[in-house]
């Protein structure tokens, strides 16, 4: 399976470490309501949380299925995946398919996976940072997150991207190379038509003073 770690900027955080404060009760309230669950994030979760509701009601409020573009053309987000029982590894490989012909194993397309590391091989919960370029992700797509271990689906989420489309960014380029085209065209001609003029009129000072 292909591993590109150029489009994807990963910061890597044990779900313990975001759960202090909150107690053990909580942190498998939060593991047993999103077992089986990639979540993507509008913000990170903070370090701390009054009660124990509190990273609960963080998550189911700030969960998105939409992600927009940044000024970079690039779509940035946090996600958090949570386990149905113990990871029993320290590496999860973060898979992403395109699901635009459907969410089964065979109509998903691969687009992109990458490697995210735990210290923790007991861990239930897992979080990080993504950042997804173009060209191998588009605007105005449906994508698939899986997070997998040794080959075994553990954890899954779906999140469509919006902005500008490769189509219209490529077809933006080609109209503004046509267009600084054509100035320099007519730059050229303008250049052509001056030191045209600028000969005859040195022709014609010549011939006037031929006559005398």
């Amino acid at each position: 399976m292909k591993k590109n770690s150029v489009w994807i900027s990963i910061i890597s955080l044990i779900c313990g470490v975001l759960l202090v404060g909150i107690g053990s009760v909580a942190a498998r309230s939060v593991e047993s309501i999103f077992a089986g669950k990639v979540l993507v994030l509008k913000k990170r979760p903070p370090a701390y949380f009054k009660r124990k509701s509190g990273f609960v009601r963080f998550l189911k409020t700030h969960s998105t299925k939409t992600v927009y573009e940044g000024q970079d053309k690039t779509w940035s987000f946090e996600t958090m995946a949570f386990f149905k029982r113990p990871l029993g590894d320290y590496e999860v490989e973060m898979v992403f398919y395109d699901i635009k012909n459907g969410r089964a194993k065979h109509q998903r397309r691969y687009v992109n996976s990458f490697s995210q590391y735990t210290q923790d091989r007991n861990t239930r919960s897992l979080s990080g940072k993504t950042k997804l370029i173009r060209p191998d992700f588009d605007a105005n797509r449906r994508y698939m997150i899986v997070a997998q271990s040794r080959g075994k689906e553990l954890a899954k989420g779906e999140f469509a991207t919006r902005g500008t489309s490769q189509a219209q960014i490529d077809q933006d380029k080609r109209l503004d190379h046509m267009q600084k085209e054509m100035e320099k065209s007519m730059k050229d001609l303008e250049k052509r038509a001056k030191e045209q003029e600028e000969r005859r009129q040195k022709e014609s000072q010549k011939a006037a003073d031929d006559l005398f």
